[in-house]
């Protein structure tokens, strides 16, 4: 029970964070949810998410394409990771290795009322840049 619930939270934020531009300009969109990410090529972007499979970089017209994603829920007091779970998505990879990057948010602490305690959620990404080589 405990897990399902924790399973349902958190597939909420990746929702949020896996989701992608429905909208000509998604930051007007009723829907649009906002994401400071921080990336392991040095540069972080501000980026907005409202559905489907990629998130639009603001102020640019630049995309982040998702190829995975990772929620990982910690203990904020101990740093023991309570849950992770990785979702992979479909479609072909070819030559994409180089241009690969991996971004990562703190999604924020939640009380999870089935484990009885706060976690912290931290959403991970890996995905490519358009246009591409940016």
């Amino acid at each position: 029970m405990k897990r399902t619930a924790l399973v349902l939270a958190v597939a909420m934020v990746l929702v949020a964070l896996g989701s992608g531009v429905a909208a000509a300009d998604p930051v007007n969109s009723k829907k649009a949810e906002f994401f400071d990410l921080t990336c392991d090529n040095g540069q972080e972007f501000t980026v907005v998410a409202t559905g489907g499979n990629l998130a639009h970089i603001v102020d640019t017209t630049g995309n982040i394409i998702r190829t995975s994603d990772t929620v990982t829920a910690t203990d904020p007091v101990t740093g023991e990771v309570l849950f992770s779970e990785t979702h992979t998505n479909k479609g072909n990879r070819d030559g994409l290795d180089d241009d690969l990057i991996t971004c990562s948010t703190e999604l924020g602490t939640y009380f999870v009322p089935e484990l009885g305690q706060e976690v912290t959620v931290v959403g991970t990404l890996v995905g490519f840049l358009t246009p591409r080589g940016q």
